[in-house]
């Protein structure tokens, strides 16, 4: 008995699409591992002496520490906070 279409039967089998499922995954981390090797290295950082370094640029101004005094706050509203 031949198909109406002319193409085989298609089942449903767990099995191969499995199969199917495991094969292209460890394809694609083959792949990924070759590429992976295949990658440049990261490029090698040099020491150069301070004699010849370029001078290095300085640094804006620091931004002071507000504590709680200078922000012009009580002792009460510290301890307040402190007891939450």
């Amino acid at each position: 008995m031949q198909p109406k279409s002319g193409k085989p039967l298609r089942l449903f089998n767990p099995l191969s699409i499995w199969t199917d499922f495991a094969l292209k995954s460890g394809g694609a981390m083959l792949e990924a591992a070759q590429a992976a090797v295949a990658r440049p290295k990261a490029p090698k950082v040099a020491v150069i002496h301070a004699a010849d370094a370029p001078p290095r640029a300085k640094a804006g101004r620091k931004a002071k520490r507000k504590n709680a005094r200078s922000a012009g706050k009580s002792a009460a509203s510290r301890a307040r906070r402190r007891a939450r």
